[in-house]
């Protein structure tokens, strides 16, 4: 289940969708699939969606790599955890596929390296645009847009429904993850556009007998 505005951001975009089939049939279905495919399907490659952990609170986290893979977890718990703690509980459910490296400082802890399966990137910011590190965002429940953070992720308390976005190599925020409902619709339209143009050759040929 994805959460922090995501599914509101797809069921708006499927709203829009069924609300321009019910005002203008006549339009293309081609047309109507390609804006829903350009609304519901984000600018990162999302090539992994895992659930992990157990409990009755749950966080998201998520990786976008400099080559434009990205991948999402749905973190499951039940104590009071901060944002370090979500990636010993993937670490645990995914060992030899998920890795990190930490470098301690007298500030905190900072967040040197991930490879998830065959994408890894690490550093710490080099000369001169200092981009090659991993930038940390947040998320709370509801809130609908990332922010990004202050407070390193040995300090950041996750609460049931937030979420944190981690990106290599960039200043922007993390891409949107597109919902179940959206998810669900692209697999409906195929048989909408089949039905859609059946519907037009039928009143084609009704017109053409008047």
């Amino acid at each position: 289940m994805f959460r922090d505005g995501v599914a509101g951001r797809a069921a708006a975009h499927a709203a829009l969708i069924w609300s321009a089939l019910v005002r203008f049939p006549s339009v293309s279905f081609s047309v109507l699939l390609t804006i829903t495919l350009t609304s519901a399907v984000s600018h990162a490659d999302f090539v992994g969606n895992y659930t992990v952990g157990t409990g009755a609170h749950s966080s998201t986290l998520q990786f976008q790599f400099t080559n434009g893979n990205a991948y999402h977890y749905e973190v499951f718990y039940n104590d009071t955890l901060h944002g370090r703690d979500l990636f010993t509980i993937v670490a645990a459910a995914q060992p030899g596929f998920f890795s990190y490296q930490i470098e301690s400082f007298s500030f905190g802890d900072a967040l040197l390296g991930v490879t998830i399966g065959s994408d890894s990137d690490a550093g710490f910011g080099t000369a001169p645009e200092y981009l090659d590190y991993w930038h940390y965002w947040t998320m709370e429940a509801g809130q609908g847009a990332w922010s990004e953070s202050f407070i390193g992720f040995g300090d950041r308390l996750v609460t049931d429904g937030s979420s944190d976005g981690w990106v290599f190599n960039s200043l922007s925020a993390p891409e949107v993850v597109p919902a179940p409902s959206a998810l669900a619709l692209l697999s409906v339209l195929p048989k909408l556009c089949l039905s859609g143009a059946s519907r037009d050759r039928r009143r084609h040929r009704e017109s053409q007998r008047r």
